[in-house]
């Protein structure tokens, strides 16, 4: 239906509705009719979804040597491996469903109200209750929840580039067109995902959900998961664990065959082999961990919209964050005012007329503070309402309300001292006492206004109406101050000592900035402070030469802050926070752009994080999770793959010098599914450790294990052959090959145990680790203990093929295998220290 086409009337009386909107009655029985305003995208088809856990490499290994198992009539060792396989996919399959679960928490977050006339009154609906018929009124800054018809515009520019695929704002009308036409010539219709930049719109609803122009061409897409930089990182890892295996399985296999084993036997010597090294339960231990990381993350009021941000937000060397409601609690009062002796205008009267209070509502905290104020003085209001509501104008930096009384328009304004004392009518002399008083509330930290007022000789709707020459006659200033937000400095202490710089942009005064700054502990002396009018006259080159000292922009506009962020880039890793329409470039340009969640919705879109509770040190809390989950992948890397190597290189060990395999293949798989299983998953859940907020960042193209922990999983390897090899050798001489490969057995599982309280830490010590208390582990332990007890002394001895060995025995070597792995990476993690120490 070319709704375009017909009039405003004839397109609400389609809808059986009005201006003012439908009756709630009505709009029961529609959303029955429509269904909700929510997109329905086929996902992946339930077959799909039933065999992706077993599409991967890891399972083509698993399945491979479980098919030579049964032909080579090894049951048991079939079964193992389909258990295995098994227990791989059911924690796939929970992981998806609480993935999903967990995600759509998240998004309840992230709901969008729209103001809708409903029974002749406004309200604020859930946009996903919205039905056609509805009639809607928008903002500056708020997303289109559905297709709709305008039937009432002020100024209104829409950004529709998500549809049309162009950046320049559109301009809309309510006028009818004629013809057949594109959605980028449809002058008087809005489109759901587009966004209101300026203006206000009221809207007649015509379509939602999949009967939306968005609606359409989302079905027609699917829906790709894009990686995080970790998970490319980990993908890459595990490409090069496959390579490596495949060669060590091509050697293991011709060793065998010299020692004289039967093919089938060798072929199923070399899957166990390939098992036990490549980590098969990595990929969804992984994705747990992270989407645990984003709930976390929520909970401190950091909501994560991309997994990709959890790790850039670890490693951010800089934040550039607004002051307004980041550092302060957005709670404007008005501390101070100043007016020349000779003005005999009301101050406060002026102040409540330059105030936007459309309908008797305001949303900022400037306008709040003067409504306020005026409140609470002798004040002579204009009757009615304005007849022109001027928002804020960058180029003018000023604001305000054109009234009509008696045949005169008065223009009230509110905005920068500067300008508007350089508009104003005053004297040399009066300039000079108005800028002294100007610096002398500014040095005090104040916030200052000026107001102003003028008669005109018509109507205007833009500042641009005005007369180049236009003289405001000055009435005085306001001086309003915002509460800084008492964690804020403890906040911007524990960032600097994790080495991550922070600077505050503000539109505030040169000393107004200073001042809050000194506050806070961001600067220490002047030079640290940079007005940003000067970046007019200067280069990129020069502003890089002066921005690495600088920690405070003031009289920032949106225009410096993009240019202020790309200079950061080239050296930073950067994190920027903003909240409004003129904040999306830089949001969306940032390595991670931070937005506000009382911010507009298309910051909200255009960031990765959302803040909920607006506040800097939830910036902070952030950045210590993403330091974890990366720490505690590196964690299960380590724990894994040195295991998993100490156990294969033992096999080839073995084949090297001639001596029997000290281990089963049953039983390297039965050790993968009780300490890979229990143990790896609980690591990667692990608390931080103590120092994780006291170190620089690491590098953002850094490997995911670098020379530190490669040469920890060596050490860890190493010992493991060595023990076990060395174990062997004695206890076979004494008493043989089964009892020698049963005491191996259980010395690996051991050094697994033992191998896992190494993981919980980098840096930390064993010991001092202990007192960090972590539930999930010890469950995880406990049920390794208790499973391996059972195969050593209960009904699964026989089947391992385990036999009947001196208790004493496995104390003595269980002492071993579990003490000597613990101090070698005791002194690895001194020398650690040492080098860390050293290095800061």
């Amino acid at each position: 239906m070319l709704y375009y086409n017909k009039s405003i009337d004839a397109v609400l009386k389609e809808f059986k509705t009005s201006q003012r909107g439908l009756s709630n009655t009505d709009a029961e029985e529609f959303l029955r009719i429509y269904g909700s305003n929510t997109l329905k995208i086929s996902g992946k088809p339930l077959w799909r979804k039933l065999i992706e856990p077993f599409a991967s490499v890891f399972m083509l290994v698993l399945s491979i040597a479980a098919i030579i198992s049964i032909f080579t009539h090894k049951t048991l060792d079939a079964i193992i491996i389909g258990c295995d396989i098994a227990v791989s996919a059911i924690i796939f399959y929970v992981q998806q469903f609480s993935t999903e679960r967990i995600m759509r928490s998240l998004q309840k977050h992230t709901i969008q109200n729209v103001e809708v006339w409903r029974d002749d009154e406004i309200i604020l609906l859930d946009t996903s209750q919205i039905v056609p018929g509805d009639v809607i009124i928008l903002h500056e800054g708020d997303k289109v929840p559905a297709d709709a018809r305008l039937i009432a515009v002020d100024n209104v520019r829409i950004n529709e580039s998500m549809l049309t695929g162009e950046s320049s704002l559109v301009s809309k009308n309510i006028d009818t067109i004629s013809g057949e036409k594109e959605v980028y010539e449809q002058s008087n219709m809005l489109f759901q995902g587009s966004f209101v930049v300026a203006g206000v719109a009221t809207a007649v609803v015509i379509g939602t959900g999949n009967k939306t122009e968005f609606g359409q061409l989302a079905a027609l897409t699917k829906s790709g998961d894009v990686k995080s930089p970790v998970q490319r990182k980990i993908d890459k890892l595990i490409n090069n664990i496959v390579v490596a295996v495949g060669s060590l399985a091509i050697v293991t296999f011709g060793l065998a065959l010299l020692r004289g084993t039967e093919i089938a036997e060798a072929l199923r010597f070399v899957m166990a082999l390939a098992v036990s090294i490549v980590p098969e339960g990595l990929p969804v231990a992984i994705t747990v961990v992270l989407v645990l990381g984003m709930r976390r993350m929520a909970a401190k009021k950091a909501l994560v919209r991309t997994m990709r941000a959890i790790e850039t937000i670890g490693v951010i060397t800089t934040i550039a964050t607004d002051k307004t409601g980041t550092l302060t609690e957005n709670k404007l009062t008005v501390q101070e005012i100043w007016q020349p002796a000779h003005v005999k205008t009301h101050l406060a009267t002026i102040a409540y007329h330059a105030a936007n209070h459309v309908s008797g509502k305001s949303h900022d905290p400037l306008d709040i503070a003067m409504m306020e104020f005026s409140k609470a003085e002798k004040i002579i209001k204009m009757k009615g309402e304005p007849l022109a509501s001027l928002p804020f104008d960058q180029s003018f930096s000023m604001s305000g309300n054109l009234w009509h009384r008696y045949n005169q328009y008065h223009l009230n304004i509110k905005g920068s001292p500067e300008r508007i004392l350089a508009k104003s009518s005053l004297t040399w002399a009066q300039r000079d006492e108005a800028e002294t008083a100007l610096t002398l509330l500014a040095s005090q930290g104040y916030r200052v206004i000026a107001l102003a007022t003028t008669i005109l000789d018509g109507p205007i709707k833009t500042f641009a109406d005005l007369h180049k020459k236009i003289v405001f006659e000055f009435v005085g200033f306001i001086a309003v101050a915002d509460v800084l937000r008492p964690e804020a400095k403890r906040a911007i202490s524990a960032a600097l000592r994790a080495g991550v710089t922070v600077r505050m942009i503000t539109g505030d005064h040169f000393e107004t900035a200073y001042h809050i700054g000194t506050n806070i502990g961001l600067v220490k002396n002047r030079d640290q402070v940079f007005d940003s009018r000067q970046m007019q006259t200067m280069s990129d080159e020069e502003l890089g030469n002066v921005i690495n000292n600088i920690r405070v922009f003031s009289r920032v506009v949106p225009e410096n802050k993009y240019r202020i962020l790309a200079l950061l880039k080239k050296n930073n890793i950067t994190a920027m926070t903003g909240d409004g329409v003129n904040d999306v470039p830089a949001l969306a340009n940032a390595h991670v752009g931070i937005a506000m969640g009382s911010g507009l919705q298309i910051a909200k879109d255009a960031g990765d994080i959302i803040l909920l509770d607006d506040n800097f040190k939830s910036i902070i809390d952030a950045i210590r999770e993403g330091r974890i989950i990366f720490a505690n992948i590196r964690h299960m890397l380590f724990y894994l793959i040195s295991a998993n190597a100490g156990e294969a290189l033992t096999m080839v060990g073995a084949l090297i010098i001639g001596i029997p395999i000290p281990i089963l293949p049953v039983q390297i798989l039965w050790i993968n599914i009780v300490t890979d299983t229990a143990l790896a998953l609980p690591i990667g859940l692990e608390p931080g450790e103590k120092g994780i907020m006291k170190h620089k960042p690491a590098r953002i193209n850094a490997p995911i294990l670098n020379r530190y922990m490669i040469g920890r999983i060596i050490i860890i390897a190493i010992c493991m052959v060595v023990i076990s090899l060395v174990i062997y050798a004695i206890f076979y001489a004494r008493y043989g090959h089964d009892y020698a490969q049963t005491i191996v057995f259980s010395a690996l599982v051991v050094m697994q145990w033992a191998n896992a309280f190494n993981a919980r830490s980098d840096y930390e010590s064993v010991f001092g680790r202990l007192k960090i208390w972590n539930g999930k582990f010890y469950a995880g332990l406990a049920i390794a203990v208790t499973l391996q007890m059972l195969v050593l002394f209960g009904p699964l001895r026989g089947l391992l093929q385990i036999s009947t060995v001196a208790i004493g025995d496995l104390i003595a070597t269980g002492l071993i295998a579990f003490v000597t792995p613990i101090a070698l990476i005791e002194i690895h993690k001194l020398i650690g220290r040492r080098l860390r120490r050293n290095a800061q």
